[in-house]
């Protein structure tokens, strides 16, 4: 019989492994999009879930594959109502800030337009995620039984190992991968996502994100949006476009704004495009959340000060501008919050594990 919480832990580790490791660029532009294009990524998203689901389906028959097609189903709904909510909320942030004649921020501010919606939906969605996987979990009956060819397979691959020993290294690995991948991807994700500024492009479209957030590229760390400028709107222009970079996607939709557009000018030079610094920033971001995970599941959760004093310490001059004191507070809270709520549940859940 298998251990129900390693269960759980190991599809926890399969949905953060399709949504932060498994998903391409390409995948998640084309969610982002409309029409065939993202019924394209979502069904491609969808399949790859029902990929890292599939051993439930091959241990448990019938009652693992039903499991399978909800999770991979729900996930693909879940994912398109993430899109349309962001959408919504980037546009009618932008159409306020455009209503009170806001100019572009400069670097490392949190925008003109900045709104936390489109964070708590990023949230949300990985909330409903994993209250997904556990209501699909209750439809497996506790009596099911796993397929004789699936144990017959797991005996040959553990052949004479103590079955005890294996459980806990499974169980250190499992948790370990998982607090890996969300305090490296999704986190870097998520801070980037909450601190993004949304601003006007220099082709007339909007573009949520710069110098103050750039976004992280697959596999490539923190990436450049691109330089920005003041766009000059008149009701003639038509339909706005928007231009939103979430991570890896980069969006082109169509905004309804309430109120008629206003021209919005500005003297103020587009942005330099993104140096080194801001990789070494994500860089320094990641190592913080590693840390502090550590620390946690160590006990030594008082070294969590030295952490952040080290970071705050080398930027304390800066802290005097209140702009950039208030994007660079909001991200540093933001992130070690991930990484001290992740670490705790999983020291949870190896005390259970390992009991």
């Amino acid at each position: 019989m298998a251990d129900p919480v390693l269960v759980i832990a190991w599809l926890v580790l399969a949905h953060v492994a399709a949504d932060f490791i498994l998903q391409t660029g390409g995948v998640a532009l084309a969610k982002a999009g409309r029409g065939r294009r993202a019924m394209g990524g979502l069904v491609a998203h969808g399949l790859i879930v029902a990929v890292c689901t599939a051993p439930i389906g091959l241990a448990y028959g019938s009652f693992g594959w039903t499991f399978v097609a909800i999770v991979a189903i729900g996930h693909v709904v879940i994912d398109r109502v993430k899109v349309v909510l962001t959408r919504r909320s980037v546009g009618a942030a932008l159409a306020a800030a455009h209503s009170r004649h806001e100019s572009p921020p400069p670097p490392e501010h949190l925008g003109r337009a900045w709104t936390p919606r489109p964070a708590a939906l990023f949230l949300a969605d990985q909330a409903a995620h994993l209250a997904l996987i556990g209501i699909a979990w209750a439809t497996i009956p506790p009596a099911a039984s796993l397929q004789q060819g699936w144990v017959d397979v797991v005996n040959w691959a553990l052949g004479t190992h103590d079955r005890a020993a294996v459980h806990q290294i499974a169980s250190v690995f499992v948790v370990g991968l998982i607090l890996l991948i969300v305090n490296v991807r999704a986190a870097s994700l998520f801070v980037g996502i909450l601190v993004r500024p949304v601003e006007g492009s220099a082709d007339g479209d909007q573009r949520w994100g710069s110098r103050a957030a750039p976004a992280v590229a697959a596999g490539e760390g923190f990436a450049a949006a691109g330089p920005v400028a003041p766009p000059s709107l008149s009701p003639a222009s038509g339909p706005r476009r928007w231009s939103i970079r979430l991570g890896p996607i980069d969006a082109r939709i169509t905004a309804e704004p309430e109120a008629a557009p206003v021209e919005v000018r500005s003297s103020a030079p587009p942005p330099a495009p993104l140096g080194p610094n801001a990789r070494v920033g994500s860089t320094i971001g990641i190592l913080e959340r590693v840390l502090i995970v550590v620390f946690v599941l160590t006990g030594t959760d008082i070294a969590i000060g030295f952490v952040v004093a080290a970071k705050t310490l080398a930027r304390f001059r800066l802290l005097d501008d209140r702009d950039f004191a208030e994007y660079y507070l909001l991200g540093t809270l933001a992130s070690v919050s991930v990484a001290i709520v992740t670490a705790l549940i999983g020291r949870a859940a190896l005390g259970v594990l390992l009991a």
